[in-house]
This record gives C-alpha cells, structure tokens and sequence, in this order.
C-alpha cells in the first residue's frame, strides 16, 4: 500500500531517473540528464526559485521523487507506476513508444515532465484568469512542442509565473522562456491547458490539427492532465462546452455559489445591534431600563 505523500519535508527534492523501458530512449540517459540540470540551474531556477538535485540510478531511494520512462501505460500499469511511488513521493513517468509514436522527442517530454512536477507535484494547482475560469497550474502544456537546444540535447519552453497572472497587459512582460507567448493563460498553436468551472475540467486546444493529433495519436492515459480532470467534483465531461457552463454545474459548485452570495450580502449588512465599538459588548448595546444582569459580578463565567 502507497503511504501518504510526504513530498518536500522542509528541503528541495532530489529526483531520481529510472529506465525501465525495454526500448531505446534514443539518447544517452545520463547525457540528458546532465542536459536537464543545466535547464533547471541555468533557465528555471533563476524564474521559479525551486532547485533540485537530478540523478540516475536503477535504485531509487524512498524519500527521493522519481521520472521514470516506461514503454507505454500499460507497463506502468502493470508495474504499478501511478501518481505516487510506493514510498509516497511524487511520480511523473515518460511513454517512450507512446512519445516515439506521436513523432515527439523523449528529450524534450522528459524535460516537460520535471518542470511540470516540480512547480506543482500533486497536479492539484489551478490559476483563476479575469474570465472566472480556473486554468491549471502547468508550466509546459500551453507552450508545448516549443523548444530549444543544451549541449545538443532538445529540451521544453516553459512558462513564468507571469503566465498565471491575468493582471498584465499583452506585451507588457515576459511570459515563457522563449519568448513565445505574449499574454496571459495564451495557448500556443500545437499546446493546450486544461480549463476549469470549478465543477468540471477539460483541454482547450487553439488549432485544430492540435486537438485533433491530441484525441487520435497522443495517448494520454495516466497523465497529469487525465488524472486533474478525475478529481474534479464533475468529472469529465462529455462535451467541450463543459468549462464555460454556470458555476452551479454540479450540486459541489452550487454550494459555492450560495456561499459566496450568502457572505457578500452579509458584508454589505448595517449592524441591526448598533452600540458600543466592540460587537461583543453586550453591556454597551443594553438600552436603558433593560433586563439587568441576574448574576452580578465582575465575571459573568466566575460561579
């Protein structure tokens, strides 16, 4: 049985990479690996503060994060490879058939997988745009199949932390490593982002070729984005206009629509009890000639 997550404990993980695909990854393991440190030292860390130490090794130890790469999802089903390890850390795993197949570089997914997990492991953060929809907090989709070169070895574009902030004008900053994207939550032509109600989720896609590629040759079983829209209250759902429907989708977001309607018309509330500065001074809102206290005192709890 998994144990519970017990990511971070206080100190920035240390990642192992694990090989378990009986195909070729097309590349030298450790070569990418020096490739993707020098990403994260060299790109990432000055953007999004978070370090970690990256390795190889067929031995992962339990309190260490893992990127495995597999052969497809049915061996790490098979393997047992789901969200957590055993141990309880975060998981992210590379389809290396699936990734071949897409005519997509194992590289450049490898490089998406470890930026992605570590901004938000748990796959569980989502950024509210001006248009109420909740995007989710994934700092390569939106940006994928964009890349650049280190030491001969593709890696991913990735998005900063701007991307998230609905707040800024188009052109006003920086928004991916690339220079790509010129306005907030913008979906590039062969990305896409998964999109929020806040009662069901679904991927936004803005070409056509992309969602089509998306349904019919990029299989996404076990993926982060499969497994955020499953715990959503909803579920899936079967049409795209799923995202853009009423908040009161579900019975879970009717509840935080009355919620919302119920405090705001409790902050604009007068004090139906006006008196003394202090709410709870009930000696200050006696009018006077009122009840008088039947127990006398200094404090009304001393018996």
């Amino acid at each position: 049985m998994a144990k519970p997550p017990a990511a971070n404990q206080g100190k920035f993980p240390t990642i192992a990479f694990v090989n378990l695909a009986t195909v070729p990854l097309g590349i030298d393991l450790r070569r990418l690996v020096s490739a993707l440190d020098k990403q994260l030292q060299r790109d990432f860390v000055p953007i999004w503060g978070y370090p970690a130490t990256l390795y190889v090794t067929d031995k992962p130890k339990p309190n260490e994060w893992q990127i495995v790469f597999l052969d497809d999802s049915d061996a790490a089903d098979a393997m047992g490879y789901h969200n957590l390890t055993k141990d309880g850390q975060p998981v992210s795993k590379v389809f290396v058939k699936t990734t071949i197949a897409a005519k997509q570089k194992v590289s450049v997914t490898a490089s998406h997988e470890l930026l992605e997990m570590l901004i938000d492991p748990g796959a569980q953060m989502w950024a509210q745009a001006s248009n109420g929809r909740f995007y989710a907090y994934e700092v390569c989709d939106a940006v994928e199949e964009e890349e650049y070169v280190i030491d001969g070895v593709a890696v991913s574009d990735f998005v900063y932390p701007s991307f998230f902030e609905s707040w800024h004008e188009p052109m006003s900053t920086r928004f991916d490593h690339l220079q790509k994207v010129s306005r907030p939550f913008q979906t590039l032509q062969n990305g896409y982002q998964v999109v929020s109600n806040g009662a069901v989720a679904r991927e936004v896609f803005s070409s056509g070729p992309k969602e089509i590629n998306f349904q019919e040759v990029e299989v996404r079983t076990l993926h982060r984005s499969e497994y955020r829209k499953e715990m959503m209250p909803g579920g899936t759902p079967s049409t795209p206009g799923g995202a853009a429907g009423s908040n009161a989708a579900t019975a879970h977001a009717a509840l935080l629509e009355h919620a919302g309607q119920f405090l705001t018309t409790l902050a604009a509330m007068r004090d139906p009890l006006p008196g003394g500065r202090d709410p709870f001074d009930l000696m200050a809102r006696r009018k006077p000639g009122g009840v008088r206290d039947p127990l006398p005192g200094g404090d009304p709890f001393e018996l």
